[in-house]
């Protein structure tokens, strides 16, 4: 969940050094660039530490490591919970529900 944040601090911090870093480079422009960017990435990293991530994912390691020990054939409520609970979160999730339980029993 966290780590598209982090995806998106490090491609910031990549483009606004290849903005600085160029031969051919317009100062005003790279100064522009990262007199914004630098605010964006500062308010992105201390929100993603300071936000908690919900309680239905720390209840559902129990049942994210049974999910995982049996290659999908048990499902515990909890892990349903969390899962559905990520499902009609995010507008496009993109994890699977094995993914899921990976990301719970490794974070939480």
């Amino acid at each position: 969940m966290e780590s598209w944040k982090a995806l998106a601090i490090a491609l910031l911090a990549s483009v606004s050094t290849q903005a600085v870093s160029g031969d051919d480079v317009n100062p005003i422009a790279a100064g522009i660039f990262i007199t914004i960017s630098s605010p964006t990435i500062l308010i992105g990293a201390t929100t993603s530490l300071t936000t908690e991530p919900p309680k239905i994912f720390k209840s559902a390691k129990t049942d994210a490591l049974a999910f995982i020990g049996s290659d999908g054939e048990i499902r515990g409520a909890q892990l349903e919970q969390a899962s559905r609970y990520y499902r009609s979160t995010y507008s496009s999730p993109i994890l699977s529900d094995m993914q899921i339980a990976q990301l719970i029993a490794a974070s939480y």
